[in-house]
């Protein structure tokens, strides 16, 4: 390809205009009021382009011929979707069962994509994990001078409704924002760690702190959550290689600068707005937390008697519903109704999904397409049992290889680089399975697809 550097180079820097991307596609929304909004536009385009290099590369490339046929089969699979669906579902909406299969393609197709570009990138000895690892950075930057800019002039907006408090500043997705802050944050770290070598350095962390501060205004389980999980691996893997390696300062300054700042979160939590709302959702759900404290007694007003209190034994106990509730956020009961859906749907949407939101019905107050958001299911009932399978072949193929390499080649490894992007992998996952907006929402799915392919084009799991 003529330019293939430059094309290459290019679309790895896509990564920091992303969260450029989303706060013009705020604009789009709330000003404009248009719903072709600039991320849509981009977006596709990206996805186009990355299509058009892999038709170009198909000639000469074996690789990118092998992708091609994966993504060739997977627009046939989703037709046949369409098709089916339109003569089962009644009503049918066209423009929305389109749009959501636009979000699912897009993650298959980008990663294939800088599959292929991180091959070419290492071909030609580019730094491409250092320049990742940069754009990263500067798309963290980018997302921290939002949140605080916006919370300081009042202009950011409301991540909640109501009961609730949070913040999503000028991104008009909470979810989908906090999802791309956890998948950054342990790259931010990354840096942090790469640059400090001694205590005093610890500036090379502010853009860490910034970033966690920022996913704190969330005010969701997700940002407090992977603030935790970034601090607590970092430790840990500092701590080991103290252990097993090298007991240098550089090891025993980060070492030090994550206990601290694990500290200083822990001594923090209670006046977090994460802190606040699950004690509010903990009310929703009619859960009362004493914590030991002791009930005021209480007496009789016509004899004085002391009336006796409700010993723990009887008072009502957590229930299951309840817990699943506070955890997945009401996201179990669409989960159910879905499952209830599909047992009751004919065997060609078992095997070839039911497309957007299952077997809706007609709008009415509160009813219409619903997803359950969360990944992993949306995906699967949404393809029915053979696209989820396609679909999920060729990322679940490198996964299992790369688990499978890393552990037996666990000395070599088990770097901070493999530990850091192996951990944004993990949160990228987890998040997607409990909280959604990851695989299903290109904003987010673009930073998974990079580091996938990065660590497998890295260790040499992909290969031309």
């Amino acid at each position: 390809m003529k330019n293939e550097k430059t094309f290459w180079l290019f679309a790895l820097a896509f990564l920091i205009w992303q969260p450029v991307i989303d706060v013009l596609t705020s604009a789009s929304l709330l000003l404009l009021n248009v719903n072709l909004t600039v991320g849509v536009i981009a977006r596709v385009l990206f996805m186009a382009a990355i299509v058009l290099a892999l038709f170009w590369l198909a000639r000469s490339n074996r690789l990118a011929r092998k992708y091609l046929l994966y993504l060739i089969g997977l627009a046939v699979l989703i037709l046949v979707n369409m098709a089916m669906n339109f003569n089962v579902k009644d009503p049918y909406y066209i423009a929305s069962e389109l749009k959501y299969f636009n979000k699912v393609v897009y993650f298959p197709i980008v990663f294939v994509g800088f599959n292929m570009l991180y091959l070419y990138l290492k071909r030609e000895h580019e730094p491409f994990k250092e320049k990742t690892t940069t754009y990263f950075l500067y798309a963290s930057l980018i997302i921290s001078a939002v949140f605080i800019i916006s919370f300081i002039t009042g202009t950011s907006m409301s991540n909640y409704s109501h009961t609730k408090i949070g913040f999503t500043g000028w991104f008009f997705a909470g979810n989908e924002i906090g999802g791309i802050m956890a998948i950054i944050l342990p790259l931010t770290a990354l840096y942090a760690i790469e640059q400090t070598d001694k205590l005093k350095e610890w500036r090379y962390w502010v853009p860490f702190v910034l970033l966690a501060v920022s996913m704190q205004f969330l005010g969701t389980k997700v940002g407090y959550g992977g603030i935790m999980i970034v601090l607590v691996a970092t430790f840990i893997t500092m701590f080991i290689f103290y252990m097993t390696k090298e007991r240098t300062e550089k090891i025993r300054s980060n070492m030090l600068i994550s206990l601290i700042l694990m500290a200083v979160l822990v001594v923090t939590t209670p006046i977090t707005p994460v802190f606040h709302n699950m004690f509010a959702h903990l009310s929703l759900l009619n859960i009362e937390l004493d914590f030991g404290k002791e009930k005021e007694k209480e007496y009789d007003p016509v004899t004085g008697e002391e009336i006796p209190s409700v010993d723990d034994e009887d008072k009502p106990e957590i229930t299951n519903d309840q817990i699943q509730n506070l955890v997945f956020s009401s996201r179990e009961k669409y989960l159910a109704d879905m499952k209830d859906d599909f047992m009751d749907a004919p065997i060609g949407q078992k095997l070839f999904g039911m497309g957007f939101a299952g077997n809706y019905v007609e709008p009415g107050p509160g009813v219409g397409p619903k997803l359950i958001e969360m990944d992993f299911y949306d995906l699967f009932f949404s393809l029915g049992i053979i696209g989820f399978l396609y679909m999920m072949s060729v990322p679940l193929y490198y996964v299992v290889k790369f688990i499978l390499y890393f552990i037996q080649n666990i000395k070599e490894t088990f770097t901070m680089t493999n530990v850091m992007y192996g951990v944004s992998f993990i949160l990228a996952l987890g998040i997607g399975a409990t909280a959604g907006h990851v695989l299903t929402a290109p904003a987010v799915s673009i930073y998974v697809a990079a580091v996938m392919a990065l660590l497998m084009v890295r260790e040499g799991i992909v290969k031309e």
